[in-house]
Formats: C-alpha cells, sequence, structure tokens
C-alpha cells in the first residue's frame, strides 16, 4: 500500500462530512443536480437538452452560423 493509499481514508472520512449527496441523497444519474433542467448544475440529457443553461445559451447562438443541423447531419457523407 502507497503512502496515498494510507493517509486518503482520512481525508475522506473529513470530506464526505461536507458533501452535501450523503447516503441518504446519493448523487446518481437522476439526481436533479445531473439533469439538464435549466439551471447552471446539470448536464446530462433530460428531454433533449444536455448541458448547463450557459451551454445551452451558447449552443444556440453557435447554431445559427452552423451550416449542419437537424435536417442536415455532420456524417460521412458530408464531411
Amino acid at each position: 500500500m502507497s503512502k496515498l493509499e494510507e493517509i486518503s481514508g482520512a481525508y475522506r472520512k473529513a470530506n464526505i462530512t461536507k458533501n452535501s449527496y450523503k447516503n441518504t441523497d446519493q448523487y446518481t444519474a437522476g439526481h436533479k443536480n445531473a439533469l439538464s433542467d435549466g439551471d447552471e448544475l446539470g448536464k446530462g440529457e433530460n428531454a433533449d437538452s444536455i448541458g448547463g443553461a450557459t451551454d445551452i445559451k451558447c449552443r444556440e447562438s453557435l447554431i445559427t452560423k452552423n451550416k449542419f443541423n437537424k435536417n442536415k447531419e455532420y456524417n460521412d457523407a458530408t464531411a
């Protein structure tokens, strides 16, 4: 066992007490802060939306400049 492995348990135990996702509220793919629901926290796909609020806003502004979209996808034929 390395020195890091020896001391990491104590640090983990000290930090887990500060964690808002304790055993009663585990952070999983279905957690409200994991899903993209219009706030800055969620990044996972939710109802065809991916990313936080800023991610979505930037993507929407960039897609207007992009020649590829849902009707003209970027793939092997169009690359």
